[in-house]
């Protein structure tokens, strides 16, 4: 056994002191690392807890706050976000009296107004560390530099101690966006930087986080400013969709009292023939009953019983023209209403004819001068067809006017043996009958032939056709299951075909 002395004893002492202080050093370092890293976490915390870019400040107040807590002798930090084109920064800065109290500089501060700035400027663009030692009339100019953002130099850190005068360390620890700078009394201990520079990587994390919100609240922002726009031009299209089905109506109308227009002069013609007989067979009914009245009072009454069967003959032609003019009046009024809807059965030829004849008449009302040779061929085959009168009576007179009408221009311009010719004709051909009208007018020109049937396309003069004409024929015989289509040579005429199915 080893003998023990004093000695002995003094030195073993000695070693367990030593290997005390060694673990009680490292229990401390590692006490330190754990803060640190505390601190640390309550700053990522609360940057993944940002739900608004308005918390940016308060996530900074807090990085400040346990930067202070870690005692790094840190008299005064800040962050400042760097503008690469511009060479400018935006500020937030803590005061040396208070350091939970976080001061935002106004934004595109000139990096290159003092050499700190510009070498702290310079090295963030290499991402390297920058320290700088401000003193004298370098730590002044500095000071007097940022007084337009609000800085001055308190008197504490301005004033000569015992003819020495104070000095102030800076180091910045940057990071992709900015840097986390300090001021100190004396220079930032090793530990003290790498705890800075772990601190700015963490608000590297903050500062992703911020602009991850602002592009968000950004994009929301956006897209509350396209509802509202879309809802702005949906009640715009909307007020236009109305204002236009407005105006279609009334074009409609117009369209509708336009061909009642064109069926009046021919009405009127046709009207007074029935209404020519219906008065002369009257004044002379009239003459006949005076003349029967003298040849009974003669007590002729053989003569009076022949002039009464004369009366007789003529009251059944006055009948038989009234109900012409009736049928006449009918058709008309049939033409001017709406629409029923409800198909019935229709004498195609009948009514081709009819039309045919309303509008050359309705065309010699408004030019005397005007006259045209008019050929039909009816397929008597045809039965009687189920259509809606009324709008296959539209579709037709505004063909047969439209032929009129290119015939009656042709004229005009003096063609030499013109003969103006307008034809209309029926036929059945396999589960369809077919009206064919065609004149020898200009017909229409190629380049325009597809769009004669858009509305409100026409190649008449301003004020002369509305353009709807043909639109609505197109829509009314495709409401019937047909179709219309056109044949046209330039200069020689042109040929609408209409096509409804039958049997």
């Amino acid at each position: 056994m080893k003998k023990l002395t004093k000695e002995s004893l003094q030195e073993e002492n000695h070693h367990l002191k030593k290997e005390l202080e060694k673990k009680l050093a490292s229990w401390k370092q590692m006490k330190r690392s754990l803060k640190i890293e505390e601190s640390l976490e309550r700053v990522r915390s609360r940057a993944m807890a940002m739900k608004k870019s308005d918390d940016l400040g308060n996530a900074i107040e807090i990085l400040f706050d346990e930067l202070g807590k870690l005692k790094l002798g840190i008299i005064r930090c800040g962050i400042g976000i760097l503008n690469k084109e511009k060479r400018s920064a935006d500020v937030w800065s803590t005061t040396k009296a208070d350091h939970n109290r976080v001061v935002q500089v106004s934004g595109n501060e000139s990096m290159d107004i003092h050499p700190l700035l510009k070498g702290a400027f310079d090295s963030w663009l290499k991402l390297e560390d920058f320290n700088y030692i401000l003193k004298g009339t370098d730590l002044r100019e500095y000071y007097k530099a940022l007084t337009g953002a609000n800085f001055r130099l308190p008197e504490s850190e301005s004033r000569v101690s015992g003819g020495e005068e104070i000095q102030q360390y800076y180091y910045n620890a940057p990071f992709p966006a900015g840097g986390l700078f300090a001021f100190s009394d004396t220079e930032l201990s090793k530990e003290a930087k790498i705890v800075m520079k772990r601190f700015a990587a963490v608000f590297n994390l903050t500062y992703t986080r911020f602009n991850d919100l602002k592009l968000a609240e950004y994009q929301v922002e956006q897209a509350r400013l396209d509802l509202i726009k879309l809802q702005t031009e949906k009640k715009r299209a909307e007020e236009a969709l109305s204002e236009l089905r407005s105006t279609q109506a009334l074009l409609i109308q117009s369209e509708k009292m336009a061909s009642l227009g064109e069926l009046t002069a021919g009405i009127a013609h046709e009207i007074q023939n029935p209404l020519n007989f219906v008065n002369n067979f009257s004044e002379v009914t009239n003459e006949l009953i005076d003349e029967m009245d003298v040849e009974m009072g003669k007590g002729d009454l053989n003569e009076a019983r022949t002039i009464a069967s004369n009366i007789r003959q003529n009251l059944e032609k006055i009948v038989h023209h009234g109900k012409r003019a009736d049928a006449i009046v009918k058709s008309m009024l049939q033409h001017s209403s709406n629409s029923s809807g409800v198909k019935e059965s229709v004498n195609i030829n009948s009514l081709a004819d009819e039309y045919l004849r309303l509008a050359y008449h309705g065309l010699r009302a408004k030019d005397i001068s005007f006259n045209a040779a008019m050929k039909t061929d009816y397929d008597d085959s045809i039965g009687p067809v189920d259509v809606i009168a009324q709008d296959i009576g539209r579709v037709i007179l505004n063909l047969i006017t439209n032929a009129f009408y290119a015939v009656s221009e042709k004229r005009k311009s003096g063609i030499a043996g013109y003969e103006p010719t307008v034809s209309v004709s029926t036929r059945k051909s396999s589960g369809q009958i077919e009206v064919i009208i065609s004149d020898n007018g200009n017909g229409i020109p190629l380049k325009v032939l597809d769009k004669i049937f858009q509305p409100f396309f026409t190649t008449k003069p301003t004020g002369q056709g509305t353009g709807l004409g043909l639109s609505l024929s197109y829509d009314i015989i495709k409401a019937h299951g047909g179709e219309i289509k056109v044949e046209s040579k330039e200069a020689e005429g042109a040929s609408f075909t209409i096509r409804i199915p039958h049997g």
